[in-house]
């Protein structure tokens, strides 16, 4: 059975995400596990009052963990929710997470600063770009609703990529959402024949989905698609992200106010390979 490992580190965007996640996946029959990554300080001296002061901290999480866990037991009984507490570098220690065979997708919740895209915080955005399973990031100030539209977010002109079309579809007919397609790239890209190969693939590999294909006229990208989102009142956004082109343009902090519409919807990130709630 799939499981969806809902990240946790006690604060009220990682309550909401933990809300989001299980009212998003009420109705199916996936596992939740609710996750917390103790990180010890790098600065750790392991004297007698030093390991004593972890010691009493990892008790403290413990309480605050099984406290998430009954709030989900209260909340929503029909959710077969499980905790755990795993202590090492939060990037390894997730990432043998994701590794799991029935791990489907990672959520996580991000702070609500409208306008920074930063406070999204360093560990989201490596989790984010880097892990081969979808991560899913939940803003501060969305509560769930019925996903009626996704947006894929996607630029034909990146070579040496192959656009993740069974986990596409495996994710919109299990939201039963309309699917909306968007090229998004920067200025100075020029589609050629190559770019124009990859679309016609992806408009062939997803016609049975009949998605609407947006292709703006735009000189600026995160303008264009802001304002895509709101025009189409979509629900959550799709993307490939990698640590080259257009997405990590945005996750640069002098670009970083300009995409808020990440931090106004959630935003799922997918790579070739792999089957999502399947």
């Amino acid at each position: 059975m799939a499981k969806v490992i809902v990240v946790t580190n006690f604060s009220d965007s990682s309550r909401n995400a933990l809300d989001y996640t299980c009212a998003f996946l009420r109705n199916s029959n996936t596992n939740v596990l609710l996750l917390n990554i103790f990180n010890f300080p790098g600065s750790l001296s392991y004297d007698g009052l030093a390991l004593a002061s972890i010691g009493e901290t990892i008790a403290d999480d413990q309480l605050l963990l099984q406290r998430e866990y009954e709030w989900v037991r209260l909340n929503y009984p029909e959710i077969n929710i499980q905790s755990e507490m795993v202590s090492g570098a939060f990037m390894e220690e997730l990432r043998a997470k994701a590794l799991e065979d029935e791990t489907a997708m990672i959520v996580m919740g991000s702070d609500g600063d409208f306008d920074n895209l930063l406070s999204w915080g360093v560990n989201i955005v490596d989790s984010f770009i880097d892990l081969e399973t979808p991560v899913l990031v939940i803003p501060a100030s969305v509560n769930f609703r019925s996903i009626q539209n996704i947006a894929f977010a996607c630029d034909y002109c990146r070579k040496n990529i192959q656009f993740p079309v069974s986990m596409i579809r495996n994710f919109t007919q299990f939201t039963k959402a309309k699917l909306h397609i968007i090229h998004v790239a920067i200025s100075t890209e020029i589609i050629d024949e190559s770019s124009i190969e990859r679309k016609n693939d992806l408009l062939q590999s997803l016609a049975d989905l009949s998605p609407s294909y947006y292709e703006p006229a735009y000189e600026n990208v995160a303008a264009a698609i802001d304002n895509f989102i709101d025009e189409n009142n979509i629900d959550i956004l799709i993307v490939v992200p990698a640590r080259h082109g257009i997405w990590h343009h945005f996750f640069q902090q002098s670009h970083s106010k300009e995409l808020v519409c990440l931090n106004h919807i959630p935003v799922l990130s997918l790579h070739q390979g792999g089957s999502f709630l399947s």
